[in-house]
């Protein structure tokens, strides 16, 4: 989740902690095909990130991979630990993430009165021209996409399904389920079980005199909490690396789960800059669960209940049995769009859309990376805002992500299998395909 390129993640895109994963590639700078929107700027601290000490190992951001590789055949006794998280195993691991998690893993069931779904015929025709002569549909197959969703009053008015995958088979959404806990923590607030502005270290007292425990609830789901970004997930005994043995990445013993975030570095301030980590995510997992009485796993059927799940899901277990939103939910396309629908039409917490779109929460742009790919983007509460679009979205890991479109209620969706966290090309060309599809249902 966190990668190489940590603000790819936080961009979103690399997604929880989890994705960092990628033990796989060996990025040279000048390997990387960056999109041609990309600054030079943006190619320049890339390239500075991955050739410096911290990104030796191989890196969670690239592009320009041999898409034979996605084909190649395999078995599933081929897939190991080491190599799940790359081309062409991911894509089935993904899959069958409950199979593969190092740890363990929570159910949780459908909703008690699921939505009831309906194809529109004559909906949304992904034959039509994306871009520059490429199909919709070709634009799903050029990102590897092995779901894809867009649906208004409950009518799926697109759907796609490819790589072996169906439409009742769950995918780990990688940081994308950070907006889940999100949401979670804003029903708590809209029920009036909890202050934002509390101190982290008056909920939970063991986080007294810890970088965490200094900052707000508020800061901690803005990922200002003044918490470092994790950066090495390659290399035994850095942080990152033995942040994801804690929560099922990888094969190893660590400190425990609580004891890991309670041992975050600090990088600034609390308040004065955007870290993004999925530490701050699984501390606000402990906290739902402190003052709302209930495991984070019910605390997650409650709001399956509330958008009207489809299908069974799962979240990830830490080492210390405690659930890890940061990375770990596994859902259907249909139920991440329904997700994402829910929070489209206005019923999310109303404290989530007043910290989500709150105009000031511009920390985000202060980091030049961040700031390249996602101008004008803002986040607050784990979820990223495109203001000038009203547009609000979650963003995953290997290309894991939804839309809220807040003017019309529609949700748009992907699951996809990229070669690593974050192939920004395919991101930029994932977003303008989704912001595309809403901006033409809108008129």
């Amino acid at each position: 989740m966190e990668s190489s390129l940590i603000y790819f993640k936080i961009i979103g895109i690399m997604s929880s902690s989890q994705g960092k994963h990628l033990d796989r590639y060996e990025l040279k700078p000048e390997e990387m095909m960056m999109n041609k929107k990309l600054s030079i700027t943006l190619a320049a601290v890339i390239s500075a990130m991955i050739s410096g000490t911290a990104m030796a190992s191989p890196s969670a951001i690239g592009g320009n991979f041999d898409t034979q590789d996605f084909y190649k055949p395999f078995t599933t006794q081929d897939i190991t630990p080491e190599n799940m998280q790359r081309w062409p195993y991911y894509k089935h691991v993904s899959a069958n993430w409950d199979d593969y998690v190092q740890t363990s893993s929570a159910s949780f069931t459908a909703a008690t009165n699921p939505a009831k779904l309906y194809t529109q015929e004559n909906g949304f025709d992904l034959n039509g021209e994306f871009a520059n002569g490429k199909s919709y549909l070709q634009s799903l197959v050029d990102t590897q996409t092995k779901a894809f969703v867009v649906l208004k009053d409950n009518k799926v008015l697109a759907e796609f399904y490819d790589n072996g995958f169906n439409v009742d088979q769950t995918n780990l959404l990688q940081s994308a389920s950070k907006s889940f806990a999100g949401v979670i923590i804003h029903q708590l607030v809209d029920q009036g079980k909890l202050d934002l502005n509390t101190l982290v270290a008056n909920i939970l007292p063991d986080f007294a005199g810890t970088v965490i425990g200094k900052a707000t609830v508020q800061q901690v789901l803005d990922m200002t909490s003044g918490a470092a970004t994790l950066l090495d997930f390659h290399t035994k005994g850095k942080p990152g690396y033995e942040w994801e043995v804690e929560i099922g990445l990888k094969q190893g013993k660590g400190i425990g789960h609580r004891e890991s975030i309670k041992a975050a570095r600090k990088a600034a301030e609390a308040g004065t800059a955007w870290n993004y980590t999925d530490k701050n995510t699984d501390a606000l997992a402990l906290i739902a669960e402190q003052v709302s009485g209930q495991s984070f796993q019910q605390l997650m059927q409650n709001l399956v209940n509330e958008y009207g799940g489809n299908s069974a899901g799962s979240i990830a277990l830490a080492s210390d049995g405690k659930a890890s939103p940061s990375y770990g939910i596994s859902l259907t396309v249909r139920d991440y769009a329904l997700f994402h629908q829910w929070i489209a039409q206005g019923n999310a917490p109303k404290s989530y859309y007043a910290s989500v779109t709150d105009a000031n929460k511009k920390l985000i742009q202060d980091n030049e990376v961040a700031a390249t790919l996602f101008d004008g983007v803002t986040y607050g509460s784990q979820t990223y805002y495109v203001a000038k679009d009203n547009l609000l979205y979650s963003s995953g890991s290997f290309g894991q992500i939804g839309f809220s479109d807040l003017e019309s209620g529609i949700s748009v969706v992907t699951f996809q299998d990229w070669a690593v966290n974050a192939e920004p090309e395919k991101f930029l060309e994932s977003r303008e395909r989704m912001t595309s599809i809403i901006k033409m249902l809108r008129k």
